[in-house]
């Protein structure tokens, strides 16, 4: 049993390095576009590279898993579930983005309270799916994917706020300054 642990955990922080490795060398290790970072991305930017992250997500995932034939049907419902909540995600940004923006506190606070509810309803959506497929895992697999799926909702996918470190929310990995432009200063 703890053989199995081990080898699924190996073979996710092989499969993260790579794959890691691999979406870095596409933006030069500086984030999306060198320097261009969710805020001023297009919309068909943003839906590409929220596409790319899951999709490398999901695939690190199923490696990770070493999923057995009896379980790939529930994998693939949890799969469909994730591209659903992510096309909804996209709609509903563009839907804020194309929006109007609140004029007074009061506005501010009634679209933020709208938001909420509708991200609450989308996590309320996978509440279905992750169960089916978390009951087919096996102990050693509920293992694995309560680290990835830690790691994946985490705000702090690999790096803070606006694309930084850890240490100073202002600065980079290469000393250069975040991207957000110091929003990310609290």
């Amino acid at each position: 049993m703890k053989r199995l642990v081990k080898t699924s955990l190996i073979a996710a922080l092989a499969a993260t390095t790579l794959l890691s490795g691999a979406a870095m060398a596409q933006c030069d290790g500086h984030g999306w576009g060198g320097g261009h970072g969710w805020h001023n991305a297009t919309p068909e930017q943003v839906k590409e590279r929220m596409d790319k992250r899951v999709e490398l997500h999901l695939a690190r995932l199923e490696l990770a898993l070493a999923l057995t034939p009896e379980q790939k049907p529930a994998w693939a419902d949890f799969k469909k579930a994730t591209e659903a909540r992510t096309e909804a995600m996209l709609k509903e940004m563009g839907n804020r983005r194309s929006a109007e923006a609140p004029k007074t506190a009061l506005e501010r606070l009634d679209r933020m309270e709208e938001s909420n509810k509708k991200r609450a309803s989308l996590l309320a959506d996978m509440r279905k799916p992750i169960e089916a497929f978390y009951g087919k895992l096996s102990a050693p697999q509920k293992t694995v994917f309560d680290a990835e799926m830690a790691s994946f909702m985490s705000h702090k996918r690999g790096a803070g706020k606006h694309g930084c470190t850890e240490g100073d929310p202002g600065t980079c990995r290469d000393g250069k300054p975040g991207k957000g432009g110091g929003r990310g200063k609290r």
